[in-house]
Formats: structure tokens, sequence, C-alpha cells
């Protein structure tokens, strides 16, 4: 890949300007609804912000300027974990001027860091969310049943937390060769490649690219390959190259200090009748270990020809429309932050087939109510808080 020099483009005053009108497009307004002044007066003062800026990187470049450290948050995922939940260290840069410093750096490097990126490699890229990982399996599952007859999943501990700045320096040295750009993304990791940095996601798929690359080699016979940051869902027809490409990842893994979660799984994904009919002539007990699953991932199930819940997600709606028919019935109030939670929740039944979830546990109008306290709510805020208008 050619190398390229990218420090120009990050200090020019319509790159600064665009990180500037990212930053506070996410940040105009606090917690408790009011307009963060912070974000006012840099909007009502762009000229002058923008040379601060520009000065700041610069200074971080000749080492008179240092990021400051990040707010740390410990907040607990209840997703996590196939439904278990576990807390996560989240760190939160100061807003002015580290998050714009991010956003200035990166946004030019996202072109050339995405020219080589796997067609597969999803989440905090443009155009590839849940939707578009979840619309790709589904193809494959449906289309080439022997190709996704085996499945491999597994997913690196602690990903953030132990990748090592050097490495990423590495990693970045294969597509831009300036040595501005280099120290500007050496200082902006001063303190780690942070959970919850605009950076931290672009920065993790420049150095997994060569593992994507290493993963689609023929002799591991992979058909179909979908990474979602740090977790992967690799398929295949044979169950033996599976097994042998994750040895091969550990070890590639361990080059750079990290390593494979323990809890990977490579298992048969669907049945063939004559297969079918050996697993029948086998002991019940080995027939429960060698019972075919269904992949998981992004939130669903994925079988050949039709999509499920994941089953902590399906309890989870469940449970939130009993507690709202239960305070509905009794005339008690529907709280805004239950009423737009299980309207999301019921969102997720438009990609999989949910014609039995709806049969059963959903009363009609309760998407119309549910709707109704939302919009009353946001109709009552933009009263209270109009909307800021640009000077």
């Amino acid at each position: 890949m050619k190398r390229v020099r990218v420090y120009k483009e990050i200090i020019s005053d319509e790159n600064l300007r665009l990180a500037i009108r990212e930053v506070n497009a996410g940040h105009r307004r606090n917690g408790n609804h009011s307009l963060n002044k912070k974000v006012i007066e840099i909007e009502n003062n762009m000229d002058e912000y923008v040379e601060k800026l520009r000065a700041f990187i610069q200074g971080l470049v000749d080492g008179d300027e240092h990021m400051h450290p990040p707010l740390k948050r410990r907040r607990w995922d209840r997703n996590a974990d196939s439904g278990k939940g576990k807390w996560r260290d989240i760190n939160e840069p100061l807003l002015w001027p580290d998050q714009y410093v991010h956003h200035a750096v990166v946004q030019p490097m996202i072109p050339h860091i995405m020219r080589s990126m796997d067609r597969y490699c999803i989440a905090s890229v443009p155009g590839r969310g849940n939707s578009y990982g979840v619309k790709a399996l589904k193809k494959w599952m449906k289309n080439d049943v022997e190709g996704t007859k085996y499945c491999c999943e597994c997913d690196i501990y602690h990903c953030f937390e132990e990748l090592d700045p050097p490495y990423v320096i590495e990693a970045l040295k294969r597509v831009f060769k300036d040595t501005e750009t280099l120290w500007l993304c050496d200082a902006i990791m001063e303190y780690g490649v942070l959970i919850g940095a605009f950076f931290s996601a672009w920065f993790l798929h420049l150095t997994l690219q060569p593992l994507d690359l290493m993963i689609h080699k023929k002799q591991y016979g992979v058909s179909h390959y979908l990474r979602q940051m740090d977790n992967f869902t690799i398929f295949g027809s044979n169950k033996r190259k599976l097994r042998r490409l994750l040895e091969d990842i550990k070890k590639w893994l361990a080059e750079i200090g990290m390593k494979i979660k323990g809890n990977w799984q490579i298992f048969r994904v669907g049945f063939t009748p004559k297969v079918e009919r050996a697993h029948q002539a086998l002991p019940k007990k080995k027939q429960r270990h060698r019972r075919p699953r269904l992949p998981s991932a992004l939130g669903y199930r994925f079988g050949h020809g039709y999509t499920i819940l994941r089953k902590h997600n399906l309890f989870r709606l469940k449970q939130s429309l009993h507690l709202y028919y239960y305070r509905r019935d009794r005339n008690r109030v529907i709280s805004f932050k239950r009423a737009s939670g299980l309207i999301s929740r019921l969102g997720q039944l438009r990609k999989c087939n949910h014609q039995q979830v709806l049969d059963r546990h959903y009363q009609p109008k309760t998407m119309f109510a549910l709707k109704k306290v939302v919009r009353k709510e946001c109709r009552r805020l933009q009263a209270l808080y109009p909307p800021y208008q640009a000077a």
C-alpha cells in the first residue's frame, strides 16, 4: 500500500472547522437538556477557536502541549457476556480541547484506513452498523448452507486495555509516512487506547487489518467472516481448518500482547440428512454435547433461512411488555424512559422472524400509546428548552 502524508490536511482550516462542527453537534446540550455554554461560546467565536485548536495540535507535535487525563466512569453493561452483564470502565476525554483534537486528527485519516479495511468489518464505521451486519449474516445463512456448516465465535480479552500504543504506531506506519502525524497520534494516546475516545475504534481496526487478511487465506477454508470491533464470527465447511485458524489467531494476537477469551466456540450450525441419522444413533449424552446451535451475533441468532432474537433480548422484551401492561392497566404513570426503551426493544423485531412473539405477548395499539408518551415529553422539553439558534 502506498503511504501518504496527512499532517497539512489535519491543520487546515477546513478540517479544523469540520472537527468543531462534528463535536458540537453531539454536545450542544447537557444531560439536563440545558445549552452547553462552552459549545455556544466556541460556535460564536469559530475563527478564534480554529486558531487555538491549530496551535494546540502544533504544540502536541513539538512536545509543548499534553492531553488532559480523561474522566473515568464505571458503568454496568447489562447486555454484555450473553446477558449476564459486567462493569465497564468508560473514559470521557475533556471536551475542550481533547475531543476536538481527536476528531481533527482522525478525520483525514479515515479514508486511508478504510482503503484496506475488510468489507465486513463493522462497528464505528460509517454505513456499517448493526443493520449492515445482520443483513450480511442473513444472506450467508440463507444462500450458502454448505459454507455455513460450522461456525467459530470468539472475541479478544479486554481488547482496548490490552492494546499497547507502540503496536498501534507500527500499524500507522504502514499507511502514513509523515513523522508529524505519527508524533501526533502518539501524543493523543498518552493515556492509552481509551474506551470512549473517538480515535480508539479506528486505531483498533487498523491494527487488526493484517489479522483480517490472514483469516481469508485459502488454507483455512473460511467461507464468510464478520468482525464487530473485537468479536469474530467465522464460517467454514471444515471444523479442523477452523480449529487450526483459531490457533493461528491466538499466535498472531500474542505477538501484539493480546489474547482470545476462554469462552470461544466452534460448533456445527446445521445437519445434513446423513449426519442427522448418525447423530440419532449416538448415546443421549453425546447427542446433547454435539447438538447443533445457532450463531449468535449483533443481538440475534441466525438459522438457515430464519432469524430470532437472542434469549436475553427476548426475555427483556417480554419483561418490559409485562411491566408496561401492568402499569397501564392500573392507570399508573408511564415514564419517558420506560416508553422509549420499550419502543427500542420492539424495533429489534423488525429484523427477525417475530410474528409468534407478537401473537403471544403484544397487544394492539401498544406502539401508538408508547409513541404518544414520547411525543408528549419531547414537546414539553421543546417548550422548556427552545431550539438553539446559531448566531
